[in-house]
């Protein structure tokens, strides 16, 4: 694979992972005390710098809208599918990057997040 080709396919994840270092809330102390509200910070710290979505302090515009989540994903295993590795779930060069197979989030944390984009 030619040099051109490699920057390519990887300026999309790097660009990802470095506006979702710079998108980080800064968040008080406090663990958050109920499911939603931890899932919802899971979903600002790692959502947001790509995805638009009500509560969030950016705008992203690189990734769909968080809207009518549950309507559009009926199934959870296929949100589950697309948020731990979207490369096999969507496409193989998405610029999402893989949350669950990088280990970004465990299993858990995976439900979490889905349990609040069900509340959008």
């Amino acid at each position: 694979m030619n040099r051109w080709l490699v920057s390519k396919y990887l300026q999309g994840p790097v660009l990802v992972v470095l506006c979702s270092l710079i998108s980080i809330p800064v968040l008080s102390a406090d663990k958050p005390k109920t499911p939603l509200e931890q899932g919802k910070v899971l979903a600002l710290k790692l959502c947001q710098a790509c995805h638009e979505f009500k509560g969030a302090d950016q705008a992203g515009t690189v990734g769909p809208p968080f809207i009518q989540m549950s309507q559009r994903f009926p199934k959870r295993e296929r949100m589950r599918d697309i948020i731990y590795d979207p490369q096999k779930a969507l496409k193989p060069h998405t610029m999402m990057p893989p949350f669950g197979r990088h280990g970004f989030l465990d299993k858990k944390e995976i439900e979490l997040v889905i349990d609040y984009l069900y509340t959008l």
